[in-house]
Parts: C-alpha cells; structure tokens; sequence
C-alpha cells in the first residue's frame, strides 16, 4: 500500500470518527436514566475515590465511570458526565480500522463505518457507564493480540495485554468474558501454527501477567464486599431463563448488525474465507452465551451481557465482506444485502436514540421548573426512581424533595417495559394529571409519568 493509499484511507477514517463523535453527543443529550442515575448519585454518595472502590459493593459500580461521575461532580450537565464513554466509543473507531486495515483499505474502512453507526454501540458510547471504555480496551486487546498472531517471531505483547486487561476490568466486569475467549483463541490460532506445547507455552507466556491482575482485582472487589455490612448487591438479580436469554441475543444482533440473522451469516462467511477473527466470533457469540446458559447465571436475559461479541464481529465482518465482493459471481448480492439492512436499521434506531434520547428523564425536571420554579416535593411510586429525579435536580441545581407521601403535590411514576401506567391516577382523594412522560425505544432507558395533583 503506497503512502497516498495510506492517506486516503486515514482521511476517510478520520471523518468518519468524526461523523461518529458528533452522532454520540447528539445521542448522550438529555437527563440521566436509571442505571446512570444510580452510578452518579452512589458516586458523589461516597465522596471519595477510595470510596468508589470499596464502599459501592454494587453491580451498577462501573469503577472508572464512578471515578470520573465523581470528578465532574453531580451539577455537571449530563454531557459532561457521558463525556468518558463518548471519547472512549469514538476512540474505537479508528482502533478497529487500524486492525482491519491489515486485511485491506476496504476492510478498514467497512471497521470505520460499522464501528461508528452500529445503534449497539453508539447507545453505549454515548451513557455514563462502562461499557464503552471497557470495548476500548477489548478491541485494544484484539488488535494486538492479532497483530502478534500474525506475527509471532516478535516480541509477545504481554504488557498491552496486562495494561488492556486491567483497564476494561476497572471499566466493566464483562471484560473478564472477553479475556476468557481472547486466550483460547490465541492458543487456537498458535497450535494450528505450531504445535500444541507452542501454544501451551506462548499463551501462557503472554496471559499470565494480564491473569494476574485481574485476580487482585476481583480480590480487592470480593473483599470490600465481604467486610461490608450489605456484601454484594445487584441492582436486579433475575434468575436465568432460556427464553429471556435468547431474547436478549436477539437485541443483541439485531441492534448491533441489522438483522439476528446476519450474525451467523457473517460467522459462515468468515469461516468459509478463513477469516482469523471468525474463531473469537465463535468463542463469544457462541461459547459464551452456552456457557452462561449451563452455568445459569443470573440476568442472563440482558443484551449488554453479551456485549463482548460485538467487536469481533463487526471485525470479522469488515475482513470478509470486501473478500466475497472480490470473487463476484453469486456473493455480491447478499453482501449488497447485508450492508443495505445494516445501513438502513442504523439509521432507523441511531435515529430514534438521537429523538427520544432513552426516555429524556430530565424533562421530568424541565417541567417541574416551569410550573413550580421555586421549588418541589415529589413522591415516587418505586424507590430505585429517586436516583433518577434526584441527579437531574442536581445537573440543574433544582431545589427538589422526595416526599414518602402518595399526598405530594407531584408523583413520578417509573415501569419497565410496556408495563401500563394508571390512568386515571387518584390518592388522598384528589386526581391527578399527567404533565410529562418519557418513552424510549432502544436498549436502555427510563419509562416514567409524571402526575400534578389537581387543585
């Protein structure tokens, strides 16, 4: 590849992550929903960085979010508190190009574009959570993982591994997934090369620092937890269902790829070009959703549980594509297919993220602030829904009271899913009225009402 090649390519690349910057802001716009609430309000709850680490014994606890939430501070506007996860989800995107771009100026550029508008991953690159940092770090982890594969005379890069290792870790405790198919694949891919004692020997040789680390890691969490007077807590812990996991899968291609079907199309293909990435599609598209199903593991019904298979598919994708489109004949029309139905369902949900931004719970306060400017108490139908209206208070320093009396002048109901409202909605004998609401559409979010009580 000449030099003016190479240009051309990082060009497109570049704005391309600049298309997929600005799609993140317009998407993190709005108030915090449940799940980001509950990080910023826990964060600023234990006052100090040392509290993040062992005074929030919580699955909700995504350790470098907190720190940062904590940092910025709870009046900081909800931009600035996604900011962490809209620079990291940005930053993927011309990793995974430069991954690619081993495999062709095509490749990279196929990376680019699914890395940027995939709605799976612009929802999580644009939420106070630490989902996206910590797919910084795995697709950091695969890149260099790949390049030594393909090159496994230099140097192993066991700090990168230690370092990537450690840092998806303190972004989100899923990372432990991608590391437990990132080691298999590369002792797959070092035993087809050279043997099974080389592939015993070189993994190790590259994995046992980056094991290391993260077992202090989960020994600090374990032991937080256990001196605790709570210990562990989960913010829901819903027992396995195979009906439920399989529903959450379905979100998980459909809102990462277009369509489910795509991602088992994309894994054949990769296996029929003997595309490298097709085996760590394999292992966590596959393997990990089977493991997690015999070991019935609770809240196995989240998408976002499976978020580690989505890089190396879309990595997987990127390579194998622009090889089918070269052979022509009978392949280009479902490749034609594939990107068309990705291109459009992009657009559609990215779309509908940007306009309903998860529920916008900040327009609960927005209203509040209009007709009672100085000042409300409200009451809450469920008690997890006080994160929600105590941290939009706070970004717009609203003088706000929760109120344990059904009698508030003001009620803020919250439901999951299609669960219904009530309607009408009476207590101590006087209606009230809804005057603001909230609805999403994509994989995270706030359902809620807001009620006044008549005069």
């Amino acid at each position: 590849m000449t030099s003016g090649e190479q240009r051309g390519v990082w060009t497109a690349v570049a704005l391309i992550t600049i298309a997929g910057l600005i799609l993140r802001i317009l998407a993190a716009r709005g108030g915090l929903w449940l799940d980001e609430a509950w990080s910023a309000v826990t964060a600023q709850d234990v006052g100090t960085p040392a509290g993040v680490f062992v005074g929030i014994n919580h699955d909700n606890n995504h350790h470098l979010n907190s720190l940062w939430l904590q940092w910025v501070g709870s009046g900081a506007p909800p931009l600035l508190q996604r900011a962490l996860s809209i620079v990291a989800g940005s930053a993927t995107i011309p990793l995974a190009a430069a991954i690619a771009l081993r495999r062709g100026r095509a490749s990279a550029i196929l990376a680019a574009v699914a890395f940027a508008v995939s709605p799976f991953l612009v929802t999580f690159g644009s939420e106070a959570r630490g989902y996206a940092p910590m797919l910084l770090a795995w697709v950091a982890a695969i890149g260099v993982a790949d390049r030594w594969l393909a090159d496994p005379a230099a140097r192993p890069p066991t700090t990168a591994i230690a370092l990537a290792a450690i840092f998806g870790c303190l972004s989100q405790a899923t990372m432990v997934f991608a590391l437990a198919a990132l080691g298999p694949w590369v002792a797959i891919g070092r035993w087809r090369a050279a043997g099974w004692r080389c592939a015993v020997r070189d993994t190790a040789r590259l994995f046992i620092p980056a094991a290391i680390a993260v077992m202090l890691l989960i020994a600090i969490a374990w032991t937080a937890a256990a001196t605790s007077r709570t210990g562990f807590q989960f913010g829901a812990r819903e027992p396995h269902d195979d009906w439920k996991m399989l529903t959450g899968l379905e979100q998980l291609w459909t809102w990462s790829c277009g369509l489910w079907v795509i991602a088992p199309m994309v894994a054949i293909a990769g296996w029929f070009v003997r595309d490298r990435f097709t085996g760590l599609v394999l292992l966590t598209a596959i393997a990990l959703p089977l493991t997690v199903a015999l070991l019935a593991l609770p809240n196995s019904g989240a998408s976002r549980y499976y978020i580690v298979a989505v890089p190396p598919l879309l990595l997987s994708a990127a390579s194998t594509l622009p090889v089918l489109w070269a052979r022509r004949g009978v392949w280009r029309l479902p490749v034609l297919i594939a990107g068309a139905l990705f291109v459009w369902t992009a657009i559609e949900r990215d779309g509908a993220l940007v306009a309903d931004l998860r529920g916008d719970p900040g327009q609960a306060v927005s209203k509040l602030i209009e007709v009672a400017p100085g000042g409300a108490r409200v009451s809450v139908a469920l008690s997890r829904s006080t994160a929600i209206l105590i941290a939009a208070a706070r970004s717009r320093g609203y003088r706000l009271t929760i109120d344990d009396s059904r009698c508030a002048p003001f009620r803020f109901i919250e439901r999951d899913g299609g669960n219904r409202f009530p309607d009408p909605l009476v207590h101590c004998g006087r209606q009230f009225a809804e005057i603001a609401r909230g609805d999403p559409n994509g994989v995270s979010g706030s359902h809620w009402r807001l009620y006044a009580r008549s005069r």
